[in-house]
């Protein structure tokens, strides 16, 4: 991540705009906002657009647990603002816009101070912050927040690519993601072959904190080598914190893979790697995810407002023991109907986590259903997604205490 490439139009050593949409392409560099998405696809969208092109580096990290973008702009500020440089070059922008939460003071510190420093040929950069709610980091919210207004997502079509900031085509890319670009374009082939991610590990693991790890890596190593271990084994693992549904332990071995864990029937997201402990109770970090959910909806769109409240309760009453068998096939119903709906991937993801928690979680629903509550009173009753949880407090000062 230390490769810095000159800007030019004339030579292979120093790569056209053309040259590096190809490079990062070649490269197989994703996304790291949680999407996984082609790097240089979108790089190609904006650029197929007429009009005055901008960049945003997004850096409004705010999924529950997660660290390491903080970590990145901290850390790593001169690839980032390489990495923006190098994407506003090859889709033609003059304008470049850093947004980060309003508390990132460190990160935001660090940004300044390399912006002060690069030679940004007349790439006019600024940093701008917004509030630090979950929503306000989803791309077309950032869109709104710099406009002015409320933090409420886009309807897609069109995407920013299009019609983005001020209607013109935007570049919205993850902070992570553009740290990398600069190696990534240097030898696409080397970066390929050797290419990592950064994680944040947090839960019951003995060093929860920030990691960089090879692609690949299986989740159960993971765990063992960089997390320290769980003092009671594993219960549930999700890999993605709340974006998707955890694996069971017999699962661990799993590569921490984007493709490798969407065909386990999860999602990588924003690396925000939760490990649960066997002594937890599963519903009860079951109706932990679907409180985040509830919770962060931005009451935009009915179907996400009213449906993670509904999935929400659901949850929690299988937690309880109070829920009824019908309760399992309205949140079927519930979920199904969300899966359509929404104007981001919010209501898309509550649907998807809450339905794949009741069927891999299926022996603990029936269990909690037969005994009229948690079938063992000596389980945990976790709640991690909470903002004020123990186990987001634990990883925020491990993280913290990283960037000393």
């Amino acid at each position: 991540m230390e490769a810095s490439i000159p800007l030019s139009p004339t030579d292979p050593a120093h790569p056209s705009p053309d040259q590096l949409v190809d490079r990062l392409l070649a490269s197989g560099l994703r996304g790291r906002g949680g999407g996984w998405f082609p790097a240089g696809l979108k790089w190609k969208a904006v650029r197929a657009e007429e009009g005055e092109p901008v960049v945003i580096a997004n850096g409004a990290e705010g999924e529950p647990g997660s660290f390491k973008d903080r970590y990145v702009m901290a850390k790593r500020a001169d690839d980032v603002v390489r990495g923006l440089r190098l994407a506003a070059h090859a889709v033609g922008a003059r304008e470049a816009i850093v947004f980060l939460k309003g508390s990132y003071n460190r990160p935001a510190d660090a940004l300044e101070a390399a912006l002060a420093s690069a030679g940004l040929d007349g790439l006019a950069v600024s940093l701008r912050r917004g509030d630090d709610s979950y929503i306000a980091g989803e791309e077309t919210a950032v869109l709104e927040v710099l406009e002015g207004r409320r933090a409420w997502p886009r309807p897609k079509p069109p995407r920013p690519s299009a019609v983005g900031l001020e209607g013109r085509p935007t570049l919205v890319q993850n902070v992570e993601t553009l740290a990398r670009v600069p190696a990534a374009v240097d030898d696409p082939e080397a970066y390929r072959a050797t290419e990592t991610t950064f994680v944040t590990i947090w839960g019951d693991v003995r060093r929860p904190g920030v990691c960089e790890v090879p692609l690949g890596t299986p989740i159960r190593d993971l765990i063992e080598k960089q997390g320290g271990g769980t003092p009671d084994g594993v219960g549930l693992v999700f890999p993605g914190g709340p974006a998707g549904p955890p694996l069971g332990p017999d699962e661990i071995d799993t590569p921490l893979d984007p493709d490798a864990l969407r065909a386990a029937g999860t999602t990588l997201g924003a690396a925000t790697l939760l490990v649960v402990g066997s002594s937890a109770c599963p519903l009860a970090v079951a109706a932990s995810v679907a409180g985040f959910y509830e919770r962060e909806n931005c009451g935009q769109c009915p179907p996400c407002a009213v449906g993670t409240a509904s999935l929400a309760r659901i949850l929690r009453s299988l937690e309880s023991g109070g829920a009824r068998p019908r309760d399992l096939r309205d949140l079927g119903d519930v979920a199904g109907f969300m899966s359509g709906h929404g104007y981001c991937a919010h209501c898309r993801a509550a649907a998807d986590v809450a339905t794949g928690l009741a069927r891999r979680l299926a022996d603990a629903v029936e269990a909690h259903m037969t005994s009229g509550g948690c079938p063992e009173p000596g389980r945990r009753h976790p709640d991690p997604f909470a903002p004020a949880s123990t186990e987001r407090a634990v990883v925020e000062a491990a993280a913290t205490e990283q960037l000393r």
